[in-house]
């Protein structure tokens, strides 16, 4: 099972490599039989298993949007194997910048890798930044 410390430290890395919109460093961080939902109960698609199609979707969500997150509190880990933390996540739609708010609750293998990720927001909630 991963430390605390361990998974604080995936969840930085995850959101700095977000930011800097690398799909395959942010690859590097899931472990091999990823599971994404992103949103929780979206429509179909929006639930993505496997290294590959994982990959094919944070690839196009960089190109289309180029997403730069925000922590908002402190990541929340657990006596088990998972975390959480809030974000903001700016979003450039041509020439509006939009912006979500995020909770991300992770699970993770002993090895520390991310074996599901689960974003938690509601389309109807994205709003124009300020």
């Amino acid at each position: 099972m991963p430390t605390a410390e361990k998974m604080r430290e995936t969840l930085v890395l995850y959101l700095q490599r977000v930011a800097e919109h690398d799909a395959e460093a942010v690859l590097a961080l899931f472990a091999d039989t990823i599971s994404v939902e992103d949103p929780v109960g979206g429509a179909p698609g929006t639930h993505i298993r496997g290294h590959e199609a994982v990959g094919q979707f944070f690839r196009e969500g960089f190109s289309r949007t180029q997403p730069v997150p925000t922590l908002v509190g402190p990541i929340r880990t657990t006596l088990g194997n998972e975390a959480a933390m809030a974000f903001t996540l700016r979003l450039e739609f041509g020439e509006e910048t939009r912006e979500i708010d995020v909770i991300d609750v992770v699970s993770f293998d002993a090895a520390g890798k991310i074996t599901r990720l689960r974003a938690f927001w509601n389309p109807e909630e994205i709003r124009l930044a300020n």
